[in-house]
């Protein structure tokens, strides 16, 4: 490694003492041992079996079949769960985990261990951050552009094509569908315009969970 590099991991454990406490102080307290930790820039996400990923912004494509929560959301993780306290940035598969030094993002600096307190300790944090609810917002009009996070309740056959019935914490809204959508239970996001409320005509649907 060279001596920039060395310069921008110990930068970047600063902000990590912070925002990865927990799995920091496990790598410390065992000296970063040669059989479970190394300092890499030449890691691969796809490389993980079932991933669980924490990032404060996700700016690289993630595995399909990853569980996300993000602070702020981006392109690469449309489907993850928002949550402002994911300050910390790392993935847990089932045999490793990546803990890294800022941002995750190509190139970046990261700590690859196989340590199973550290990998604990990780998933544990994932989880509480995964479970904590999602504070939702919508902007909701009585006419024009329209946002809005719910639950589909129900969708049906209605006149040429199929409603979608949402219940979000305000009430209930139904999204005009030209084809059904399979999402009874999901979480999702809509975003469109009132034609007559309750009624919405979608632009982009986005399912949440």
């Amino acid at each position: 490694m060279s001596g920039l590099d060395i310069i921008s991991f110990i930068a970047g454990l600063v902000v990590g003492i912070v925002a990865v406490s927990i799995a920091v102080e496990f790598a410390w307290r065992k000296s970063f041992p040669e059989k479970t930790c190394k300092i890499t820039k030449t890691w691969n996400l796809k490389e993980l079996q079932s991933p669980v990923i924490v990032a404060e912004k996700m700016e690289i494509e993630a595995p399909s079949e990853a569980k996300i929560v993000v602070s702020s959301p981006t392109p690469y993780a449309k489907n993850a769960r928002e949550n402002p306290d994911a300050i910390y940035n790392f993935a847990v598969g089932l045999n490793k985990a990546y803990i890294f030094a800022g941002k995750i993002k190509e190139g970046q600096i990261a700590v690859v261990t196989g340590d199973e307190d550290i990998m604990k300790e990780l998933k544990e944090k994932f989880y509480s951050l995964w479970r904590k609810k999602e504070e939702i917002k919508s902007y909701i009009p009585s006419e024009g552009k329209v946002r809005i996070r719910g639950i589909v309740r129900a969708v049906f056959p209605y006149r040429d094509g199929y409603l979608m019935r949402i219940s979000y914490e305000k009430g209930v809204v139904g999204v005009l569908l030209r084809e059904r959508m399979d999402v009874e239970g999901r979480r999702v996001e809509v975003e469109g315009e009132f034609t007559e409320y309750p009624f919405i005509k979608p632009s982009n649907i986005t399912i949440l969970d």
